[in-house]
């Protein structure tokens, strides 16, 4: 069987064949496209809602960085909860907690509350995204990883165009109150999805227990952890602060950004998998960062309805690109066993570098009294993602090519 065939009796699914578009398959697509859809309505509209309610800068920066250190924790624990508890049952404790987590932003209206609210809905997201991505690598065929975690992360990058969209619709129309009342109910729809998983035994929960650091960080899955948390530092600019720059520098509402970046992100989702399967990620990931960094910087030096629409699309296109192309790089390198510790570091990564983005960027718009600044701050985060992509990848590759002249270097 080859390496990361899955084998698991236990999914009531096996398949041993190239098959992918499986009920479960698609059922994780569900729960995906939920957990982001909630997740990501609240990006852009909480920034605003805490602007409305007299939060400084500096607070919505660290409010929003709550919930990093929320999704990390709850990350590092996925692995054993799992183990223990069962990996479909601590999934839905995750929805649960995600679900009581949007109303603390209602229940009081102050700071403390704000960032509890944040901190449970961090940990909820990281419970679910972790175990939903290692979950569906067991019923993904190897020999399609890549297109298969493209078309699964259909829903979550459906979702970071749709729920931003959405979010700023609902709290325009109807006002905050029905916003995170909505928020909450897309965790109750995934909930009602997550009833048609079969019981599944993960992978990692049949291997021996690992003492030590390795318990909570896959070694090999480093070097594209560090590629993911500058991009999630990048991504930022964008989701969480777009909304208040096209306020600040009175471009129409963000929501018109968002609803024409699906377009980006749909079809690069459709495509760039197979392409990534066949040719390897030297091929694809560079061309996405650039494209990143110009539609971001597109984004502060043209400032203009039509140039922004337009720039709208090539954002979503680069994201959709570049993070499944970061992913599928990520779990191609370690064994099934090592997957639900790979998905939480991959995602702690992304969250740290949404954690440090939104602080730096926060406190950088407060020192200089304006949010213009943020995209050059992320346009910088994507240098260093060039930068050390192409040192460690480059001399990875040409290290095989010298212990092994007469093969062929594989893509990684």
């Amino acid at each position: 069987m080859p390496h990361n065939q899955y084998s698991n009796d236990a999914l009531g699914v096996v398949d041993k064949s190239n098959k992918l578009w499986t009920r479960t398959f698609v059922t994780f697509m569900g729960i995906g496209f939920c957990i982001f859809t909630g997740f990501n309505m609240l990006l852009p509209t909480l920034s605003l809602y805490l602007d409305a309610q007299g939060s400084t800068k500096e607070q919505i920066g660290l409010i929003f960085s709550s919930f990093a250190l929320a999704s990390i924790t709850s990350r590092m624990l996925a692995a054993r909860l799992s183990r223990r508890f069962g990996a479909t049952n601590i999934l839905r404790l995750g929805l649960s907690i995600c679900f009581i987590g949007s109303f603390m932003f209602i229940i009081v209206p102050h700071p403390i509350f704000y960032a509890l609210g944040r901190m449970m809905h961090g940990a909820g997201v990281g419970l679910t995204s972790t175990l939903t991505a290692s979950m569906a690598t067991q019923v993904i065929p190897p020999q399609r990883m890549a297109e298969g975690l493209g078309y699964l992360g259909l829903g979550a990058t459906s979702a970071l165009a749709f729920g931003p969209l959405l979010g700023l619709k609902i709290s325009t129309v109807f006002g905050y109150n029905i916003l995170f009342t909505s928020v909450a109910f897309c965790y109750v729809a995934g909930m009602l999805i997550s009833l048609l998983l079969p019981r599944m035994v993960l992978a990692s929960d049949k291997s021996t227990p690992i003492k030590g650091i390795k318990a909570y960080i896959e070694p090999k899955a480093i070097p594209s952890s560090v590629l993911i948390l500058l991009y999630g530092a990048t991504c930022c600019a964008v989701t969480a602060y777009l909304a208040i720059y096209c306020q600040e520098v009175g471009l129409p509402s963000a929501a018109n950004f968002f609803a024409i970046s699906t377009i980006g992100t749909v079809s690069a989702r459709l495509f760039t998998g197979r392409f990534y399967d066949r040719y390897g990620h030297l091929r694809i990931i560079p061309l996405a960062v650039i494209l990143l960094a110009m539609s971001t910087l597109s984004i502060r030096l043209l400032p203009y309805p039509t140039i922004l629409y337009i720039t709208a699309v090539f954002h979503g296109l680069a994201q959709g690109t570049l993070f499944p192309s970061v992913q599928a790089l990520t779990f191609s390198s370690v064994p099934d066993d090592r997957r639900t510790v790979t998905s939480a570091l991959f995602f702690n990564s992304f969250d740290i570098g949404i954690g440090i983005g939104t602080t730096i960027m926060g406190f950088a718009a407060g020192w200089l009294e304006t949010f213009k600044v943020v995209y050059f701050i992320g346009v910088g985060f994507l240098v260093i993602f060039m930068v050390y992509y192409l040192y460690y990848y480059l001399i990875r590759i040409n290290r095989r090519k010298r212990k092994k002249p007469d093969s062929v270097p594989v893509s990684v």
